[in-house]
């Protein structure tokens, strides 16, 4: 594959990148869409319990319209509909020694999260669908870019055949980490530079999620909410993640077991024990779930690498990082950790893509 014309070139099809490519193609520009998975969305992947319909975030699944103005005006942008985080009924502690509380009021978050209808892969389906079949490349890796005298040449691997790409110019939205070890750059930035992207943590990288659903949402009915923090584990964060009806029924939990313990555990007898753990919680109904899911972000090559194995206990300060002068105006750094603000959220995907389109085109 020999792309002739050189298109504006943009590494990985995650929220970032597709925003960007939908932004450029509206300045009328030509783009080429590159994603390593067979699928688009990056760490956006919803999956369905029932067939086409509600899915349970496997990735993030809220977004905050009071402090997410772009998100907000995207989700409005696409026509999609969302819902408020159920939240109604008393909220469970579980202490380490097995102590479960029953806290009489669930938390309100402020300002409130929101969920949008049929899970956040939603919004993914919706600018794939903006943006056209021919302008998004699935199981392309990049693996090398070179400065030319007219734009940049990137090596790309498909399907394990050796590519090359003329481009204008390249957004990358890969992970600094991702970045700095899998991609290969002449002339090459400094050591200095490379070192930061090294130490810059991927956001949730390190973290595991559990979906369990259920024919009915019988939490709800004994008054509970589906929210729980635990100190036992392996969950330490539950929440209710049904459609807004409550005709799908789903409860996910964040996983606190590290990433290596997670691997010796193996996927079937973690899952079992975030069952056994649903069945502490809620009560016998709890332990025959008719679907569950389980997604190890750690495992995930495109997404961690072996310094992302343990998950951030807060969040880090992200922030743009300035290229050499010789990559100016050649390259352009998207992807939420590069993000201005709201790094590690998506919208600081869309504020990181926002920078680098009007980066580009005052540029050109």
């Amino acid at each position: 594959m020999i792309v002739t014309e050189k298109p504006i070139l943009i590494l990985g099809a995650g929220l970032s990148g597709l925003y960007a490519a939908l932004q450029l193609r509206h300045a009328g520009r030509q783009v080429l869409l590159v994603e390593a998975r067979p699928r688009p969305g990056g760490r956006i992947l919803s999956e369905s319990p029932h067939g086409p319909g509600h899915s349970a975030d496997m990735g993030p699944g809220w977004y905050w319209p009071e402090m997410n103005p772009r998100m907000a005006a995207l989700v409005r942008q696409l026509g999609l509909a969302d819902y408020p985080q159920y939240e109604a009924g008393a909220r469970l502690r579980e202490d380490a020694d097995g102590t479960i509380q029953t806290l009489r009021h669930s938390w309100f978050a402020q300002p409130e999260s929101r969920r949008l209808v049929g899970g956040m892969q939603a919004l993914v389906a919706a600018l794939v669908a903006q943006l056209g079949p021919a302008v998004l490349q699935l199981d392309t890796r990049a693996s090398a870019l070179s400065l030319t005298p007219d734009g940049v040449e990137v090596e790309v691997s498909q399907r394990d055949t050796l590519h090359m790409i003329r481009a204008a110019a390249v957004i990358s939205t890969l992970p600094p980490r991702l970045l700095a070890n899998a991609v290969r750059m002449t002339p090459p930035v400094s050591s200095g530079l490379r070192q930061r992207w090294q130490e810059t943590p991927t956001w949730m990288a390190g973290q595991a999620k559990f979906v369990a659903a259920y024919d009915q949402p019988f939490w709800r009915t004994a008054g509970l909410s589906g929210d729980v923090s635990s100190q036992r584990g392996p969950m330490v964060e539950i929440h209710d993640a049904s459609n807004e009806a409550g005709t799908v029924a789903l409860l996910f939990g964040f996983i606190g077991v590290p990433a290596q313990i997670r691997q010796q555990l193996g996927e079937a007898g973690l899952q079992q024990r975030a069952i056994n753990q649903l069945a502490r919680l809620f009560g016998p109904e709890a332990q025959t779930p008719s679907w569950t899911a389980l997604k190890d972000w750690a495992q995930d090559p495109y997404t961690a690498t072996q310094q992302d194995q343990q998950p951030l206990h807060q969040h880090p300060y992200y922030g743009h990082t300035a290229l050499p002068e010789a990559w100016a105006g050649h390259l352009m750094l998207a992807g939420t950790e590069f993000a201005p603000d709201m790094g590690g959220y998506l919208e600081g995907a869309l504020a990181a893509a926002d920078a680098a389109v009007a980066t580009l085109l005052a540029g050109t």
